[in-house]
C-alpha cells in the first residue's frame, strides 16, 4: 500500500486525512480516471472502510465513492484481497458478498485460505439472511469459510429452492466444484452492473474449464424446461398464466441457454426450437404466456449469443406470441440478435437445409400440383399443373383438397425468406465489428447453401491473397481466368468504400448498374466519410451535457443545424440498437460507444422538434476516443447511423408531417444545409439511373439538386420540388397508375420518390 504513484497516493491521503485544498477538488476525477486496474485493486479496501464508517468525513466519503465508482476492472494481489475481505466484514451487508466472490476471480495470485477465512465466515452469515438475492456469490465465498458455514447456507439453500426444480439441480453441481468455479456462475449475470459494481468479465476471461463443467447441466436444464413445456402444451399439466416456472427457475434457464449457445452445442438450437415457442404462447386462446420471465430471459441469450438456429427459434416466437408488450420485446431481441450474429463469422453463414436442390429448387407436391420453391436473390414461391405447365396463381382445388401441403409450402418460403433476412443483416453487421470469414468455409457456404449464394452473389468482396493485399471480386459477375485461387485459410471481408479509391467506387457502382443487380443492402452505394469530412473538434463538454468530468472529449459538428422531428429519430433509432440514456442517443459498437446529442429531452414517446448537436465516441473505460483515430470503416459506419437518423427525421420524406403548419419552412431551412453523405450517394445513384435523360438534356443534375427542363428542381436531400423557385407539391399516382419504375441499385424511399417525381413531372 505504500508504492502508490501520485495520482494513486493523493486519493488515499483525502480518503484518510484532512480534506485537500480547493484547487485540487477538480483533479480527483482526474486522478480516479488515472487509476490501473492493481491501483485500484489497493484502493478499495480503505474506500469501503471509509464508506463503512459513521464517523468518516464528508470529503473521505466523497473520495471513497469516487473510487468505487471508477469504470476499471479491479485486480489484487494476495495481500490486497486479503485487505479487500477484512474490510467488507468489518461492518457486512449481505450485498458485499458479491464483491468478495469477484476478488476471488480478480486475484491474480493464490490466495492466503488460512487469512480469508473468518472474514468469509462473516460475509457468508450475514449473506445467508438475504440468500435469494446473494446465493451464487454467497456459495462461492462458503467454501473458504469451513465445512460448517458452508453446510448450513447449503440447507437454507435447499430449503428456499424446494419448489424450483431446475434452480435446485444447478445449486446441487454447484456444491460439487471449487470457490472459482462457483465465483464464475456469480460473474455470469443477467443485467448490467450498478454504480459502484465492478465491471462484468468478458466472456473470454471465464475460462474453458468452467463451461465445460457445467455444460452437461445446462443440456438437463433445458431438456426437463422443454419436456415441462410440450407436457403443458399437450394438457397433461393444467396451464396457468406465468406458473411455468418460478423467478429462480428463470434465472437458471437463462444460464443454461447462455452457456449453450456460447460453446454452440450442437443440441441446443434443437431444444430452443420447442422451448421458445411453447414458451411465447398459452395452449389455449389465452393472449397470456406459461411464463413471460421464461420467454424474455431465452431471447436475451439468443441476442447475446446467436446462432443461425436459435435466430430461427427466437422467429418462430415471435410468430405464434399473442401478448402485446411481450412482441415488442422480441422484435427488439431478434434484431439485436441478428446483428450480432456478426460477431460470429464462424456461424453467420451456416444456415439450416431446406433441402433445395443445387439450383436453389425444391418441388414439393400438392396433389395434382406441385408447389415449386426457388431461392436466388429472394424466394419465390410458384405452381405448376400435373402436366409442368407454370400457373399463374395457386390452384382452388389446392388450396381446398390439399391444404396440409399448401401451408407446409408456404411455411418453407416463410424459412427461405427469414434466413435470407438473417443472413442480410449478419452480414451487414461485420461492418462494425470488423468481420473475416476464412476464405475456404465462405467458399464453401457459397457452393452448398443456395440462400447464402443468391444473397453473397450480389455483394463485392476482398480477399486477402499477400499480407495487406486485398483484391475485390464479384461473385456474380464471371470470374478473371487468370486470377490465382487463394489459400484455404485466406480472409475474406465486404468490400467498403471508404477502403477503396475514387476511382474504384466509381467502376464497382458502374459495374452494379451493368449488370443490372440489386445489392441486398447498401454497398457499392453506401454512405462513407473521411477524417477531414467529420469537421472533428475539441470540446470541453461531457456526452451527457452534465460537464462532469470527461475531460476534452473529440466530436463531429458535421450534423450541427439539422432540426429533427423526435418521434421519427427515436422511431429508427430503436430499430437501429440505440439507447436512450441521460437524454442522449447512445450506440454500443464494439469496445467503444457513440453518443448522439440532440438538444431536446428524450424519452420513450417523445415528440418536437430538436436541433442535431454533435456526435462523441467514448472507450470502454469513458475516455473519450478521437474519430479520426478509429478504423474507416468503423468510423464510416457510425456516421452512417448517425446520418440515416438525421435524414429520417429532417423530412426525408416524412409524409406523416410533411402538410403540418410550418413544414414548408422547416424545409426551407434543411433546404440550405449542406449535402449529407447519404444525398450525395443519392446523387451517384440518379446519374445512373437517368443516364438517358441526362444525354438528352432535360435532366441535370447539380451540386444539391436535379434540374428538369430549365425549370422544376427536386432537392436531393429533401425531395422538395420547386418551380421557378416557387414551392411546388407534387401528388404522385399510386396503385396502377403510378408510372413504371425503372433499375434502382439499392432500396430507398426517397431515391424512389425522386425518381418518379422525375417520371411524372416529364
Amino acid at each position: 500500500m505504500n508504492e502508490l504513484p501520485p495520482h494513486a497516493a493523493q486519493l488515499r491521503a483525502a480518503m484518510t486525512g484532512p480534506p485537500q485544498d480547493a484547487a485540487w477538488s477538480g483533479g480527483l476525477w482526474t486522478a480516479c480516471a488515472q487509476l490501473t486496474s492493481a491501483e485500484l485493486g489497493m484502493l478499495l479496501p480503505l474506500a469501503y472502510r471509509t464508506l463503512a464508517a459513521e464517523d468518516a468525513p464528508d470529503h473521505a466519503r466523497q473520495v471513497a465513492r469516487e473510487v468505487t465508482w471508477t469504470k476499471v476492472q479491479p485486480s489484487f494481489t494476495s495481500l490486497a484481497l486479503t485487505e479487500l475481505f477484512l474490510a467488507l466484514a468489518e461492518s457486512p451487508r449481505p450485498r458485499d458478498v458479491r464483491f468478495a466472490a469477484g476478488g476471488l476471480l480478480r486475484c491474480t495470485e493464490a490466495w492466503d485460505e488460512e487469512a480469508l477465512r473468518k472474514p468469509a465466515a462473516a460475509l457468508v452469515e450475514v449473506a445467508g439472511r438475504k440468500a435469494d438475492e446473494t446465493a451464487d456469490a454467497a456459495l462461492a465465498v462458503a467454501p473458504l469459510a469451513g465445512p460448517d458455514a458452508e453446510r448450513e447456507l447449503a440447507g437454507r439453500l435447499r430449503e428456499l429452492y424446494a419448489d424450483s426444480p431446475l434452480r435446485s439441480a444447478e445449486i446441487e453441481v454447484l456444491l460439487t466444484t471449487g470457490p472459482r468455479e462457483r465465483a464464475l456462475v456469480a460473474e455470469d449475470r443477467r443485467y448490467a452492473p450498478l454504480t459502484g459494481e465492478w465491471p462484468l468479465l468478458p466472456d473470454a476471461a471465464l475460462g474453458p474449464s468452467a463451461e465445460e463443467l457445467h455444460t452437461e447441466l445446462a443440456r438437463q436444464v433445458l431438456s426437463t424446461a422443454a419436456d415441462h413445456l410440450a407436457a403443458l402444451h399437450a394438457g397433461r399439466i393444467p396451464y396457468a398464466a406465468d406458473k411455468a416456472f418460478t423467478a429462480s427457475d428463470t434465472d437458471t434457464l437463462w444460464r443454461a441457454a447462455r452457456r449453450a449457445l456460447r460453446r454452440d452445442e450442437p443440441w441446443a438450437g434443437q431444444l430452443l426450437a420447442t422451448l421458445l415457442p411453447h414458451s411465447a404462447v398459452a395452449p389455449t386462446t389465452a393472449k397470456t404466456l406459461p411464463s413471460q420471465a421464461a420467454c424474455i430471459g431465452l431471447a436475451q441469450a439468443v441476442e447475446a449469443h446467436p446462432t443461425p438456429e436459435a435466430v430461427a427459434a427466437l422467429r418462430e416466437a415471435r410468430r405464434v406470441v399473442r401478448h402485446a408488450g411481450v412482441t415488442k420485446k422480441l422484435d427488439r431481441a431478434l434484431r439485436r440478435a441478428e446483428r450480432n450474429l456478426a460477431n460470429r463469422p464462424e456461424l453467420a453463414l451456416r444456415l439450416a437445409d431446406l433441402g433445395l436442390d443445387a439450383d436453389g429448387v425444391r418441388r414439393l407436391p400438392c396433389g395434382p400440383y406441385t408447389a415449386v420453391l426457388t431461392v436466388g436473390e429472394e424466394a419465390t414461391l410458384a405452381w405448376e399443373s400435373a402436366d409442368g405447365r407454370a400457373l399463374k396463381s395457386l390452384p382452388a382445388a389446392a388450396r381446398r383438397d390439399h391444404p396440409d401441403e399448401v401451408a407446409a409450402a408456404r411455411d418453407l418460403l416463410a424459412k427461405a425468406r427469414a434466413q435470407i433476412r438473417t443472413l442480410i443483416r449478419g452480414v451487414e453487421g461485420g461492418y462494425l465489428e470488423g468481420t473475416v470469414h476464412r476464405y475456404d468455409r465462405w467458399r464453401e457456404a457459397l457452393d452448398q447453401s443456395a440462400v447464402v449464394r443468391g444473397t453473397a452473389r450480389c455483394l463485392i468482396w476482398e480477399v486477402e491473397h499477400a499480407p495487406g493485399e486485398w483484391r475485390a471480386v464479384l461473385p456474380a459477375a464471371e470470374p478473371a481466368d487468370d486470377a490465382p485461387e487463394p489459400a484455404g485459410s485466406a480472409a475474406v471481408r465486404l468490400w467498403h468504400p471508404a477502403r477503396a479509391t475514387a476511382a474504384e467506387r466509381h467502376y464497382w457502382r458502374d459495374r452494379i448498374a451493368e449488370l443490372g443487380l440489386r445489392q441486398p443492402f447498401r454497398q457499392a452505394y453506401r454512405e462513407h466519410y473521411r477524417p477531414e469530412d467529420t469537421g472533428e473538434s475539441a470540446t470541453g463538454e461531457s456526452a451527457t451535457g452534465d460537464g462532469g468530468g470527461t475531460g476534452s472529449a473529440h466530436s463531429t459538428i458535421m450534423f450541427h443545424g439539422h432540426l429533427l422531428r423526435i418521434e421519427a429519430v427515436l422511431g429508427l433509432a430503436v430499430r437501429q440498437g440505440w439507447n436512450i440514456e441521460d437524454d442522449v442517443l447512445v450506440l454500443p459498437v464494439g469496445e467503444l460507444t457513440a453518443c448522439f446529442v440532440i438538444a431536446g429531452s428524450l424519452y420513450p414517446g417523445a415528440s418536437g422538434w430538436a436541433e442535431a448537436m454533435e456526435v462523441k465516441l467514448f472507450r470502454a473505460d469513458g475516455s473519450p476516443q478521437p474519430l479520426a483515430e478509429v478504423d474507416a470503416v468503423r468510423r464510416s459506419e457510425i456516421l452512417r447511423a448517425v446520418d440515416l437518423l438525421v435524414s429520417a427525421g429532417s423530412f426525408g420524406w416524412c409524409e406523416t408531417h410533411a402538410h403540418e403548419p410550418g413544414a414548408w419552412q422547416q424545409l426551407n431551412r434543411l433546404y440550405d444545409q449542406p449535402l449529407g453523405e447519404g444525398a450525395r450517394m443519392r446523387r451517384e445513384a440518379l446519374r445512373r439511373i437517368l443516364a438517358a435523360q441526362i444525354a438528352s438534356g432535360r435532366v441535370e443534375l447539380g451540386a444539391r439538386q436535379l434540374l428538369l427542363d430549365g425549370r422544376y428542381a427536386v432537392h436531393l436531400a429533401t425531395g422538395r420540388v420547386t418551380r421557378d423557385g416557387d414551392p411546388v407539391e407534387i401528388t404522385l399516382p399510386t396503385g396502377r397508375r403510378a408510372v413504371p419504375l425503372p433499375f434502382l441499385p439499392y432500396d430507398e424511399t426517397l431515391l424512389e420518390r425522386v425518381v418518379r417525381t422525375v417520371e411524372h413531372l416529364m
